[in-house]
């Protein structure tokens, strides 16, 4: 381990874990968080000339993308505010800050029990929301029904194989207990894009570790339904199948002009955050609910589009490095902590792919931020 201060250590500690469980409470205040722990971060860097950073399994695509993406950003420019922009560039840097911060797995696991407290907070709020009619479909206080989908998404990819590789019973009751407020969360967001993935989750981890996990998920969502009989007629009008048009939304319409676009693109594509130049959403027929719209809803075509193919080669690599890199830790480590965090992450990864083709989850400010950090404590 190289050399910190520890009093400094201990401050950039302290309020990571603040900005941990701050995040879709304000993350204003999370933004804030990050910055002063990126100062203490940078400043130690290079006051003590510290290259352990450079060793991290995602520094080679990671500072690719953040160096490519600022060539980007000069060349082909950006649309609307330059710090929507900038974050792109700045917020991948939360990654390389913390395992120097963090070091060691219990002070790991009281961020990720903050960064779930926090998920838990939100999804009450949104299901009172959602349950008093005050929104149609569950959302946080500063955020919208898809961002807080993802974010509870992302909490039950790390939650549940604790729950599946925990053995007694006393902590199966308290995780499960922990976990049904996630579940009705993304229940009553009506985002069929969670549904998926959890559900793929579930059905991984009923086949690696306990099949008896199906039945208690099964049990559970069925208890949440029939005490909310409404989410249940919710669910069945976003389930319906009567139109292809209207069950895919917009995104077939927005796949089709992305991909005619992606055949003309430049090698420094359109600019970072290009579709507003690109897509004249209000002029366009075959786009319904126009007033939602702000983006191509795929990661892929979103990177393309924005940065050209080279940009989205370096995301591929990005996501096989740390797929390589969790499941490698997975299966090596006879540490079941380990283990346990390192199947999180590769649910967490799976969330990120798979969700990429109908969203595109880094390129929320909230989300990105979360993906980081948990993709930081990895390495730990």
């Amino acid at each position: 381990m190289e050399r910190t201060n520890p009093y400094l250590n201990d401050i950039a500690y302290y309020l990571l874990l603040i900005f941990a469980v701050t995040l879709m409470i304000s993350n204003a205040l999370a933004e804030i968080l990050a910055v002063v722990v990126l100062i203490i971060w940078t400043a130690q860097t290079l006051a003590y000339r510290r290259r352990e950073w450079l060793k991290y399994p995602l520094f080679w695509p990671l500072a690719t993308l953040i160096i490519y993406k600022t060539i980007v950003l000069f060349v082909s420019g950006y649309q609307g505010r330059f710090g929507t922009a900038f974050e792109q560039i700045a917020l991948p840097l939360i990654y390389f800050m913390i395992p120097t911060i963090v070091v060691t797995s219990d002070r790991r696991r009281k961020v990720v029990w903050l960064f779930i407290t926090g998920a838990v907070l939100a999804a009450g709020i949104g299901i009172i929301k959602y349950m008093l009619d005050v929104v149609p479909r569950a959302s946080s206080i500063i955020s919208g029904c898809n961002t807080l989908a993802i974010f509870l998404t992302i909490a039950l990819a790390i939650i549940l194989p604790i729950f599946v590789y925990s053995k007694k019973l006393h902590e199966k009751i308290f995780l499960g207990l922990v976990s049904i407020p996630l579940f009705t969360g993304v229940i009553s967001t009506l985002t069929r894009t969670a549904y998926f993935v959890v559900g793929l989750y579930v059905v991984i981890l009923g086949i690696i570790k306990d099949r008896k996990l199906l039945i208690a998920i099964i049990v559970i969502i069925s208890a949440i339904l029939v005490y909310s009989p409404s989410a249940f007629d919710d669910i069945q009008d976003r389930f319906d199948l009567s139109s292809k048009k209207q069950f895919l939304g917009n995104r077939i319409v927005l796949l089709e002009l992305g991909l005619s676009m992606a055949k003309e693109v430049g090698f420094f594509g359109n600019g970072l955050n290009s579709f507003s130049a690109l897509v004249d959403v209000q002029s366009e027929p075959g786009l319904t609910s126009k007033s939602t719209i702000t983006g191509w809803h795929n990661m892929y075509l979103d990177t393309l589009l924005d940065g050209g193919p080279f940009a989205l080669l370096i995301l591929i690599w990005l996501l096989f490095i740390q797929v390589r890199y969790s499941l490698a830790r997975f299966r090596k480590t006879k540490d079941n902590e380990q283990k346990i965090f390192q199947l999180g992450i590769l649910l967490l990864m799976l969330c990120i792919i798979s969700v990429g083709f109908l969203d595109n989850a880094l390129s929320d400010q909230i989300i990105s931020m979360l993906i980081w950090m948990l993709l930081g404590l990895s390495i730990i």
